[in-house]
């Protein structure tokens, strides 16, 4: 079963007009303070959002945020919550906009308003090809004795939950347990999002393999509270400028498709450098 989202509708559910009481307008609430409230999620969803080694926070929402504000000549002010309260958040004025990797779905958006998307994210199957139980592959993995790791409550755990009818599906509370869960051998298979699969098959392609087709794919969207149709109208305008001069193209390349950004990603440590066969030893 597939779970495509149309990127027309999304489109249009986020120029919907909310049927809640007009608001004060928070674009003008956002210029007359001089900054601009962007709720993140206080989790680490690399490369969307993580910690750097300054104790600072980096990652494509953060980019595009900051660019955001940029436009607005405001200071953006990142306010960190779980994932799960950002909408609250926003709704009770603690909040000027969510970018949060926040997938649109009609549900949300009785409570909020959206603006047309800016990335999407996909989420395939990934397996161990030298330990795959019998059958495994001709039966798109649902055979019995057939492990497959998910990040517990997250759309990921639930597409499974509603795919996979044998095969058992294992949930990790993080992504840490869930990669070393899979490298280890505890399961055969995990469904992790964009960018993760290309970046596990490219670590050992005789040994991964990805699906050909995601098992679910959504559509990221910034969020504002209802009323601001003004400030989803410089939104939608943000996004169709930026996509049309390349920039946030750019933006989604550098975190997306390249590692560049990986030495300043709290607790890496670049591997040493190769020794040159002619250096010179400590005792020289």
């Amino acid at each position: 079963m597939k779970f495509p989202v149309s990127l027309a509708v999304a489109a249009l559910i986020g120029v919907a007009v909310s049927n809640a009481p007009a608001s004060a307008g928070t674009m003008q609430d956002a210029l007359s303070r001089g900054t601009l409230r962007v709720g993140i999620a206080e989790e680490n969803f690399v490369p969307w959002l993580a910690n750097d080694k300054s104790g600072g926070r980096m990652g494509f929402e953060i980019d595009v945020a900051t660019s955001v504000a940029d436009a607005l000549q405001l200071t953006p002010e990142f306010v960190e919550m779980p994932f799960d309260q950002l909408l609250r958040g926003l709704t009770i004025g603690q909040l000027d906009v969510v970018i949060s990797g926040m997938s649109v779905s009609a549900d949300r958006a009785r409570e909020v308003l959206f603006t047309a998307p800016y990335s999407s994210t996909d989420f395939s199957v990934v397996v161990d090809k030298t330990a795959l139980p019998e059958g495994a592959e001709d039966n798109g993995f649902d055979v019995e004795g057939m492990k497959l790791g998910v990040a517990g409550d997250t759309l990921a755990d639930y597409a499974a939950s509603s795919e996979f009818q044998l095969a058992e599906v294992m949930r990790y509370d993080n992504n840490g347990d869930l990669r070393d869960a899979f490298l280890d051998g505890d399961v055969q298979g995990v469904i992790v999002p964009t960018p993760y699969p290309e970046f596990i098959v490219s670590r050992d392609p005789d040994r991964f393999a990805a699906e050909a087709e995601p098992l679910v794919s959504t559509l990221q969207a910034m969020a504002v509270r209802p009323g601001s149709e003004r400030f989803v109208n410089f939104l939608n305008a943000w996004l169709m400028e930026n996509t049309a001069n390349g920039t946030l193209g750019d933006m989604r390349s550098h975190w997306f498709q390249s590692l560049d950004w990986l030495d300043r990603l709290e607790g890496y440590d670049a591997p040493p450098a190769p020794e040159r066969e002619d250096a010179p030893t400590a005792a020289e």
